[in-house]
């Protein structure tokens, strides 16, 4: 599996939970911020940690932007989150994500046809990092400080096995608790020969101390 090449820009609460999450993840993050204490902070959770002046657009167009397959925009500043996004755009990143501040920053953002605006805090902030590992998780919520709740499109090569099969508490830390399918009502407590059908989306409990569904 390729690993992901993620530019994270911006490193208060917010950035430097996306940072650490995606380190458990193992993938190539190169954190930017002005602040050299931020900067090192998460030093030892990033691919490289460097501090730039990011109202300078030239440092950060040195930084081979073409290189990442994900960006993420969590400056508090609306101008220079609205240049760095439009840099980035610029750049061809595929996927870019940027953190809103206020209701204005969230209109701007929308105008200009970005994707991805999510709203800041910690929590959202891991989320956000599954989210950028794993296309097939399509929600989550908090159920404990241990576990989370999940909404997972079902992948091709699962269509027509069972989930006994498939094993998901072994390989991904999760049970599948629920079965949503196409046009019909969720099923609760599916049995373990359940074969898995195209459409279906599974509910399931993630533990979070199981880092196997960044392999989903």
């Amino acid at each position: 599996m390729k690993r992901l090449n993620i530019l994270v820009l911006g490193l208060k609460t917010f950035g430097r939970s996306i940072v650490k999450q995606l380190y458990e993840y193992n993938c190539e993050v190169l954190a930017i911020d002005k602040d050299m204490d931020r900067v090192e902070e998460v030093a030892e959770y990033a691919t490289e940690a460097v501090q730039v002046d990011i109202r300078d657009t030239q440092e950060l167009k040195q930084l081979s932007l073409n290189n990442f397959d994900v960006a993420v925009v969590t400056i508090d500043d609306l101008g220079i989150s609205i240049m760095a996004t439009m840099l980035f755009e610029e750049a061809g990143i595929p996927k870019i994500i940027v953190k809103s501040t206020s209701d204005i920053h969230k209109k701007i953002l929308e105008k200009m046809g970005v994707k991805f605006i999510v709203s800041p805090d910690k929590e959202m902030g891991i989320k956000l990092a599954k989210g950028i590992m794993d296309i097939n998780i399509i929600d989550s919520i908090n159920a404990s400080e241990d576990y989370d709740i999940v909404e997972i499109n079902v992948k091709s090569k699962w269509i027509g096995k069972t989930l006994e099969k498939l094993n998901f508490r072994s390989k991904y830390g999760m049970n599948v608790i629920g079965v949503k399918k196409l046009g019909a009502k969720m099923e609760i407590s599916p049995e373990k020969e359940y074969e898995i059908e195209e459409g279906d989306r599974l509910i399931a409990i993630e533990n979070k101390n199981v880092n196997g569904n960044a392999k989903i």
